[in-house]
């Protein structure tokens, strides 16, 4: 895949959820974390959808706050035994650059796929602007 791909990938993310409010609100993200939450526990298709979901909150987050999209170097290939189910391909996991930090949002999607207990989509979304946007009382 190319950074050329990230816009289509959350594109085709948003048009596969027609009936949720994905308009690339910082908003939507309370959908995506729905969403996330029922892929999770009906364990399919994860890798698609977290790198297509992963794509969509980039882009929630480079359109709300600034950044620009930039590869990252490919995870080695899995060897051995792994390799045989498919783990020996590299995932796919652009960052994002926002000046102050750079996120990756597709591993924080992955994360938030494997583990009930990581922090919710809406509350990566809030670290990541806080981040960059600093509030007064955050401040003192």
């Amino acid at each position: 895949m190319t950074m050329g791909d990230v816009a289509r990938l959350a594109e085709r993310f948003a048009a596969a959820h027609r009936g949720e409010p994905l308009d690339y609100s910082a908003d939507s993200l309370a959908a995506v974390d729905r969403l996330l939450d029922a892929r999770r526990r009906a364990r399919g298709k994860g890798a698609v959808v977290a790198t297509e979901a992963g794509c969509y909150v980039g882009e929630v987050i480079r359109r709300q706050l600034g950044g620009r999209w930039r590869d990252t170097p490919a995870a080695p290939a899995k060897r051995g035994f792994l390799s045989l189910f498919g783990g020996g391909r590299p995932g796919f996991a652009p960052a994002l650059d926002l000046g102050a930090i750079t996120v990756s949002p597709v591993e924080k999607v992955r994360a938030r796929l494997r583990d009930p207990g990581e922090d919710t989509i809406e509350i990566y979304y809030e670290a990541v602007e806080r981040t960059i946007i600093p509030r007064v009382e955050d401040l003192i």
